[in-house]
């Protein structure tokens, strides 16, 4: 008799889920009845050394990871002309079946996935588009060596030549594209932005022989002038109001949100990160920059010091709308060194953030994960971090080291996140001297490592 009750409770909540998705057409989980997504970490590369340089989703679930991987055991092989051991990888939505290899250059610098499922990668060879197959090839060019490429939900791409600061946008079809040299000493990355009919660049200018000061400056796709740019200061109004910590733009992203997301270095906090990007003479309020404990707070440091600092932007206008700092801390509690390599953000402005770390995360000398504890902290381990969309709570920050190891050298490059999952990729370094290991979980194709310098990724549900 007491299964009865339990039924129709089962049943009440299968139709309130029912009409809740009706009314809000979202991933709605029920308890006992619909599983998450599974959480796979594994290996992912040959007996040789392989990188990987980027990850994304597709529209059917499946996990695309781009890299340099010179041969995968079992997996499935196309071989577009001139491919090599530059590859898109997919992997099945489970995350535990490799779908296939496709190899589409002799060596990768980047790669991108359009909403659509159409692909470009980029690299040495130049940048090739893939319709969302990821077989067939929808155009090909020869710029030179690419460092970084985007693709837009309307086919459109833009590549960056890093050599000479030159970004070009090339139409659906290819063809004739688009040049504009970017003004500045180095360009780290490119997002873009057709739905406001943009390209955002980022990186630095040696504005003086002892200051490096971070740009942000998006240019029309129309003609190629420039339609905004935030930091960028000279040199002068920088040390005028002493904030003379170098700072570099490392990384944009557009997010699932349309919102356009910034990753900075300053080797100090007394950095330009902590004013208007468009007036220095102006502290960021409480409301734009978040700040709830030591680890986005910059105090107490001491020398130079590599922080973080992220931010989130309307990409129409440049304006910054949320913004914060990230470092990590040592045992006495001084202020320490974090490098973001890549960021995402969902639709709902969930940030998804990876690279590596000096001494130490929040936490990390008892840190678990998956109910696993992790070996100690080695310099430069790969971390993923979680941030939630107001930015005021880490829903997830851990190190990827397995139990037993440590992980230095070994950094997070890439990152991917849905609504309901995320995706980060790593690339592991090998020591003689000591077991360098990155956990793994959920029965992936490969537990182990081939050997070498190894590729890894994890794929989990969303905290």
């Amino acid at each position: 008799m007491r299964l009865f009750p339990i039924i129709i409770y089962l049943l009440f909540v299968v139709a309130l889920a029912s009409v809740q998705a009706q009314a809000n057409p979202v991933t709605v989980w029920v308890p006992w009845v619909q599983a998450p997504p599974p959480t796979v970490a594994g290996y992912l590369g040959s007996r040789q050394d392989d990188t990987l340089v980027a990850a994304g989703f597709t529209p059917t679930g499946e996990l695309v990871l781009a890299g340099n991987v010179p041969a995968l055991t079992g997996a499935p092989e196309t071989i577009v002309p001139g491919g090599g051991s530059g590859a898109l990888i997919r992997i099945a939505a489970d995350g535990r079946t490799i779908s296939g290899v496709v190899r589409v250059a002799a060596t990768l610098n980047h790669a991108a996935l359009a909403s659509d499922g159409s692909a470009v990668a980029c690299g040495l060879d130049g940048v090739i588009v893939l319709e969302p197959d990821l077989a067939t090839v929808r155009w090909r060019a020869t710029p030179g060596a690419v460092a970084r490429c985007a693709i837009a939900a309307d086919g459109r791409v833009a590549v960056l030549r890093a050599a000479d600061r030159t970004v070009l946008v090339y139409p659906p079809t290819g063809g004739a594209p688009l040049a504009m040299t970017v003004a500045g000493t180095a360009v780290a990355d490119i997002a873009l932005d057709a739905a406001n009919g943009l390209v955002v660049a980022t990186g630095y200018t040696q504005a003086a022989s002892d200051l490096k000061v971070a740009f942000l400056r998006a240019y029309r796709l129309t003609d190629g002038s420039v339609a905004w740019q935030r930091y960028g200061f000279s040199a002068a109004a920088v040390k005028g109001v002493n904030l003379a910590a170098d700072s570099e733009g490392r990384r944009v992203a557009l997010g699932a949100d349309g919102l356009l997301y910034f990753a900075g270095y300053t080797d100090g906090g007394n950095s330009i990160f902590g004013r208007d990007p468009a007036d220095l003479h102006r502290v960021l309020s409480n409301s734009e920059v978040i700040t709830f404990d030591q680890y986005n707070n910059p105090f107490n440091l001491s020398g130079a010091k590599s922080l973080a600092w992220y931010g989130r932007f309307d990409p129409a206008t440049g304006a910054l709308l949320r913004g914060q700092w990230l470092l990590t801390r040592l045992s006495d509690g001084k202020g320490n060194s974090i490098t973001i390599r890549a960021l995402a953000a969902a639709d709902d402005g969930t940030l998804l953030v990876v690279g590596d770390t000096a001494c130490c995360l929040q936490g990390r000398s008892t840190m678990q994960l998956w109910g696993q504890t992790l070996g100690n902290y080695e310099g430069g381990e790969p971390f993923v971090l979680v941030v939630s969309p107001d930015f005021s709570r880490r829903q997830l920050w851990t190190a990827l080291a397995a139990p037993g190891a440590t992980a230095g050298s070994s950094p997070a490059v890439a990152a991917a996140i849905t609504g309901d999952r995320l995706a980060l990729a790593v690339n592991l370094t090998p020591n003689t001297a000591h077991t360098r290991a990155l956990v793994t979980v959920g029965n992936p194709a490969f537990p182990v490592s081939n050997g070498g310098r190894e590729g890894y990724y994890l794929l989990m549900a969303r905290p």
